[in-house]
């Protein structure tokens, strides 16, 4: 029997985040840790918030810290492996 799970891989927005954030890279190292772990990916894709409230939330953020850093978006990886006996 099958197991899935689904992981979030959260970005940094702002200046820090375009410097200092490699989103292939963050991607590909999360999934290697959940192969470790014995997951396999099987499907993945971006992360956009629509809460309007949440959006409104992450531009103030962006002004109080001077455009350095707000969280940003991400992405979903759906992962599944055999379920253990």
């Amino acid at each position: 029997m099958k197991e899935n799970k689904i992981v979030r891989i959260s970005l940094s927005g702002g200046l820090i985040g375009v410097l200092t954030t490699n989103p292939r890279a963050t991607l590909e190292r999360r999934i290697q840790e959940e192969n470790r772990a014995g997951w396999s990916a099987i499907y993945f894709s971006a992360h956009r918030d629509t809460n309007v409230f949440i959006a409104m939330l992450q531009i103030v953020v962006l002004f109080i810290t001077f455009f350095l850093w707000t969280w940003g978006a991400g992405y979903l990886v759906l992962l599944e492996r055999e379920q253990p006996s």
